[in-house]
């Protein structure tokens, strides 16, 4: 008999921050809308104490925020919070593709996720959707070889994965996305660095473009 993997244990908090990030990638709150300890304990079944550090943990991956004084809230973006973090991406993400052309980086975590993303369905929930596609460039990033940056990139994806979500207008299917990103990948294992820097640079000028057009109306 073949003995199989041992099963992953998932803490209960970490149970609840799967279900409430869930939940917030898919409009089950309101950008802006309040999120107290009580009220995720009430909804979740789970001790307040615990509650609380389900909702600090989404603190920090920056999907919720905690002005001084007032319950959580999930977190809304401005117009310019988007360029400027675009900007970032901007920086982060070029540099990657920069150090992955000059050298012989392999890049079969690119090409993992790549394949994950092929394999949601028509269908797919798009919080598998929004972790595809932060999954694919964070792999890009890390295929770089710089931990640093790969640290510093992977700070930025709880704010990278409610603006996806926020996309989800922007295309007809998971599939659109995921076309989208095999040409990226494409370009960046076959085509000159110049190619690839104008591609992926219309690929987060158009995503920003959308993004701040939505958030301003």
């Amino acid at each position: 008999m073949t003995i199989r993997q041992p099963l992953e244990t998932v803490s209960l908090v970490d149970a609840a921050v799967n279900r409430l990030r869930n939940d917030l990638l898919t409009g089950g709150y309101a950008a802006g809308q309040e999120l107290s300890d009580t009220q995720v304990a009430e909804e979740f079944g789970i001790a307040r104490p615990t509650a609380r550090m389900v909702v600090q943990q989404l603190i920090n991956e920056g999907m919720l925020v905690r002005p001084p004084g007032y319950s959580a809230r999930v977190r809304c973006f401005e117009p310019a919070e988007v360029s400027d973090l675009y900007r970032v991406r901007r920086l982060v993400e070029l540099d990657a593709v920069r150090a992955i052309k000059a050298s012989t980086l392999p890049l079969v975590g690119v090409e993992a996720t790549l394949a994950n993303f092929e394999s949601l369905s028509p269908n797919a929930n798009w919080h598998e959707v929004a972790e595809a596609d932060v999954a694919f460039h964070c792999s890009v990033v890390e295929a770089a070889g710089s931990p640093r940056l790969s640290e510093f990139f992977a700070s930025l994806t709880g704010e990278l994965r409610l603006m996806i979500a926020i996309l989800r207008k922007h295309y007809s299917s998971a599939n659109a996305l995921y076309v989208e990103h095999l040409e990226l990948y494409t370009l960046l294992r076959d085509a000159p660095l110049r190619d690839v820097e104008a591609k992926w640079t219309r690929h987060l000028e158009d995503a920003r473009k959308f993004l701040e057009a939505s958030l301003a109306t």
